[in-house]
């Protein structure tokens, strides 16, 4: 395998573990965090955002979804992209190898959109 293939790899695997807005959320609040995370704190903060509810009040089968996507999905995702280390016995999320990167790449990305956004809203009025 040539250097550019593994390139074009890499950067497939961490677009394609940025496409869903729980991840980024999960890459977002690993990174406001010094410490490790557990899935639960994970789950009710994304729960309190996708409910627009107070964290203590995102429970229930909304929190139950959202526990169980992060646990079955999206962070083996973000780990195998070395974008968080989930330790899946313990529960428990860290920053990865490539976190670093996957926050700049997931920041660009929601500046880009602001920028084009503010920019059609300005051609139409």
């Amino acid at each position: 395998m040539d250097y550019n293939s593994s390139i074009d790899d890499f950067l497939s695997q961490v677009y394609h573990s940025l496409r869903a807005s729980r991840r980024r959320y999960v890459i977002k609040l690993v990174a406001e965090s010094d410490d490790e995370l557990s899935v639960r704190t994970l789950a009710k903060e994304i729960t309190a955002q996708e409910q627009d509810v107070s964290v203590d009040c995102a429970t229930g089968e909304p929190y139950r979804n959202v526990y169980n996507a992060l646990s079955q999905t999206h962070l083996s995702t973000l780990s195998d992209a070395n974008i968080i280390i989930y330790d899946s016995k313990r529960q428990v999320v860290t920053a990865g190898s490539n976190h670093t990167l996957a926050l700049l790449l997931s920041n660009l990305n929601e500046i880009a959109l602001q920028t084009l956004l503010s920019q059609e809203y300005t051609d139409t009025n």
